[in-house]
This record gives structure tokens, sequence and C-alpha cells, in this order.
């Protein structure tokens, strides 16, 4: 039977191994290119279904376009207001999530 020691020195041991081999999965993990779009007819379009799929699973955020009045009255719970794209806004989103734009 073993001791404490080695049971305890064998959990450390595989704790570690699975640490480093989740740290090893998340940097291989591969974002979606960026893509710029001429026009709006361009920017992909998804289901609602698809919509909330994404975000019950984590991999998506919501952004309300629309005016701040009309978002404070109603909103998508757990989305985020955003009217224009600023560099300060633009690196306050989450990296490595779909972003789902919305307005009325």
């Amino acid at each position: 039977m073993k001791s404490r020691a080695e049971i305890s020195k064998l959990l450390i041991f595989v704790l570690a191994v699975s640490s480093v081999a989740i740290v090893i999965a998340c940097q291989t993990a591969q974002l979606a290119p960026y893509t710029k779009f001429e026009n709006d007819t361009q920017v992909p379009r998804i289901s609602l279904d698809e919509a909330k799929k994404d975000y019950d699973a984590g991999n998506a955020i919501f952004v309300d376009s629309r005016a701040e009045i009309a978002f404070l009255q109603e909103h998508v719970k757990g989305a985020i207001n955003i009217t224009s794209l600023t560099d300060d806004k633009l690196a306050s989103l989450p990296r490595g999530k779909k972003i789902i734009v919305y307005c009325s």
C-alpha cells in the first residue's frame, strides 16, 4: 500500500501534467481570421437559435448597437452597448469569442 506522501506526490504530478496539457491546448486554439467587409450586405447573418446556442455555450457575446436610451429600456440579457466603435471599445471586447451584433 502506498503512503500518503507517495499518493500526494502522484496527485501533484498528475495535476501538473494536466495543467501543462490544458495550457498547450489553449495556446494552439485558432481564432477566426479578421475580415473587413466592404458593406453591410457582406456581413454574415445567423439565426436566433444559432446566436443563443453560441452565447449559452460561452462562445459568443452580444453587442447591442442601438442608442443608449433604447438599450437602457430593453436589451438582451448579458449584452453590452456599443453605438460607435472606437479603439478603446474594440480593445474591451473579449478575445476568442464570436461577436454577435444586433440592432432594432
